[in-house]
């Protein structure tokens, strides 16, 4: 097989090879997609394996290291430094070096997870990560509750049951990070939508934002309704619409830059970064705290130990509110984790082109959903028999009785 179209840069095999060796042995690494976990899984085991059979001294210390404690930052830099060194020789047939660099090629040919290790030697601060009522105390500028039109409207679907870590610590330093914004204030609106069986957490979060929009449903959260419902009752009237999950920091420029990139001719929508950066517990509490309460501009991310989720469809997408009301809004036909982004995006991009940037956002580290049911099967499945983008651009969307329980006897 050829190797010419494959990747060849010393210095990125080895952090591919380094990666491999982390997922590997990393379940919470490898949770960050778990079915794209599952399409590459036996080219990291295989690069793994490959690891193992170099006879270098230097390599099989930080292997082992890295094997028994995959969040050894300092093990992953040497051994990245280690590999880099040994890739550099000239390639020989039949070597285990050449047999690593086949492997780690393949791996990074086809893999949408990149293990970035933390910065070496500089461990993480200890301690609990800023609390949700000192972020929500220290927001830079109060939000102004206002109806009038504005440049953008930045809408967050949210659901936190009791029992869940980390969501509403969140979404609290996601509110702190848009109340320090360097556009102008008035210009932009946040919405919140909590949509659950009651408003859990109305009386934490209504005075955070510009509008808190409560969205009645007792069944598995339904993030395209939600988002839908923020859209009609909350975001209108404004010209950008961005569709912000509620565990996304972003920096300072966030919503001036996006609109600066609406005034190029022929824009109507993009994702604001390339790959995603999903940060561990630790990562995310530092992130937290420069962001928020340091006052940093941005997370900091190039320091910060996390899983590159490689081009994916959600976390977070700008367009214009035009173009989201042409093709319907989101499919409020998925119901559960899984699906929705992608299926928005392919619509949006069929009537208007998607762009992408390469904006400095971090995921935050919380507990995960389901993506699936009891039995095994994708919460999607329904509508992938109906067919992915058949949702109706005449749909009428948004309607916020949608899932509300139903009297007794209706």
């Amino acid at each position: 097989m050829s190797a010419a179209a494959r990747p060849s840069d010393p210095a990125a095999l080895a952090a591919a090879a380094t990666s491999s060796l982390i997922l590997v042995h990393d379940p919470a690494a490898r949770a960050v997609g778990p079915d794209y976990w599952d399409w590459s899984a036996d080219a990291h085991h295989a690069t793994a394996t490959a690891l193992g059979d170099l006879d270098d001294n230097r390599v099989r210390a930080a292997v082992a290291r890295l094997a028994d404690d995959p969040s050894d930052n300092t093990a992953a830099a040497g051994l990245t430094l280690a590999l880099t060194d040994l890739l550099r020789r000239p390639g020989g047939e039949g070597t285990a070096v050449d047999a690593l660099r086949a492997a780690a090629a393949r791996t990074e040919s086809l893999s949408r997870l990149l293990v970035q290790p933390g910065a070496p030697g500089r461990p993480a601060r200890t301690g609990e990560a800023p609390d949700t009522t000192g972020l929500l105390a220290a927001l830079a500028r109060e939000p102004h509750h206002g109806a009038h039109p504005v440049d953008a409207a930045v809408v967050i679907p949210f659901r936190a049951p009791d029992d869940v870590t980390g969501r509403v610590r969140n979404l609290a330093a996601v509110l702190n990070a848009l109340a320090d914004q360097s556009h102008p204030r008035d210009r932009y609106r946040v919405v919140v939508v909590e949509s659950d069986a009651r408003p859990r957490w109305r009386e934490l979060f209504a005075d955070a934002c510009d509008s808190y929009v409560f969205a009645p449903d007792p069944g598995r959260f339904n993030k395209s309704w939600t988002v839908n419902v923020g859209v009609v009752h909350g975001a209108r009237p404004a010209e950008l619409v961005c569709v912000l999950d509620g565990d996304i920091l972003v920096d300072r420029d966030f919503v001036a830059r996006a609109v600066e990139r609406f005034r190029q001719p022929g824009t109507q929508a993009h994702w604001p970064f390339e790959d995603m950066l999903f940060l561990d517990a630790a990562a995310s509490a530092q992130a937290v705290r420069a962001r928020c309460l340091d006052g940093a501009p941005d997370p900091g991310q190039d320091r910060l130990r996390g899983v590159h989720l490689r081009r994916p469809p959600g976390g977070c997408v700008w367009l214009r509110e035009d173009l989201f009301t042409r093709i319907g809004g989101m499919d409020e036909r998925f119901c559960g984790w899984g699906g929705e982004d992608q299926d928005f995006v392919w619509r949006a991009e069929r009537y208007g082109p998607m762009d992408r940037h390469r904006d400095p956002l971090v995921h935050l580290h919380h507990d995960r959903a389901a993506h699936r049911g009891d039995d095994g099967t994708p919460f999607y499945e329904d509508v992938e028999r109906a067919g992915f983008c058949s949702w109706p651009c005449d749909s009428d969307f948004g309607r916020i009785d949608r899932n509300a329980p139903q009297p007794a006897g209706a």
